[in-house]
């Protein structure tokens, strides 16, 4: 992610010689707020057991098949460039997430499902139905 996971591109890090700059116009699809979020959870979970950033991510992909409702094939895309990142990378075999790590994970990534999921809010469901939402029949359950 051009050093987002890195931790590059968070705030202490203003000096620090960056791959994506407001002149780069790749910077908005990797350098934004929720990339950033997710890529210092990933960071957090590195620190308390010693991995590195890299190691995290793809651990984290390569669990998702297994606990995945639809049983997707994911192979992860090691896109190292040196010796030493394609040997960093290759730690992420050697240990497993634990559900806790992995679920603090998936809620930092969820997407945001935007209008209209969040306009059929309970509120809004009170709002059309009153209070007879529960009474109609859902023919897909």
């Amino acid at each position: 992610m051009g050093g987002v996971l890195s931790g590059t591109y968070n705030t202490q890090n203003a000096h620090v010689q960056k791959r994506y700059n407001v002149n780069n116009p790749m910077s908005a699809s990797f350098v934004n707020e929720r990339n950033i979020s997710i890529a210092t959870e990933v960071q957090a979970i590195s620190k308390e057991i010693n991995k590195t950033p890299s190691q995290i991510a793809l651990n984290w992909i390569r669990q998702r098949q297994r606990i995945d409702k639809y049983k997707a094939v994911i192979i992860p895309i090691i896109g190292a460039r040196t010796e030493a990142q394609i040997n960093d990378n290759l730690g992420c075999l050697d240990f497993e997430l634990t559900e806790d790590q992995l679920k603090r994970l998936d809620e930092k990534s969820k997407i945001q499902l935007g209008f209209p999921h969040d306009f059929m809010s309970e509120t809004a469901k009170i709002f059309l139905y009153g209070n007879t939402f529960s009474l109609i029949e859902d023919h897909r359950a």
